[in-house]
């Protein structure tokens, strides 16, 4: 089985803060923030194996687009088989309209 690395994006980086900041800051609720922070980046490290197990939501000759579902977030990622990578290039809340985001 082949192990791919794991790149992250600038983009999905300040999603993830400003996710993070939100929960933490304007709900009140650090404890939950520090949670899904923690949850979403373990969930992310699993796509070192088998990243292609999640739904596929745009493949091309060029682009192999796939989402994975964490609570209520959807991670928006790519995969590269060519060169055994994964990008993980956004972060939604799930009643976003992401498809007009990418």
């Amino acid at each position: 089985m082949n192990k791919y690395k794991i790149n992250t994006t600038m983009a999905f980086e300040e999603e993830l803060q400003f996710i993070y900041e939100y929960i933490a800051n304007q709900l009140q609720e650090p404890n939950i923030a520090k949670q899904n922070y923690k949850k979403i980046r373990d969930k992310i490290l699993t796509l070192q194996y088998w990243p292609e197990r999640h739904q596929n939501i745009f493949k091309s000759k060029f682009k192999n687009l796939r989402k994975l579902l964490i609570n209520n977030f959807i991670i928006i990622y790519e995969v590269k088989n060519d060169t055994n990578e994964v990008f993980i290039l956004h972060i939604f809340y799930k009643n976003q309209n992401y498809l007009n985001q990418l």
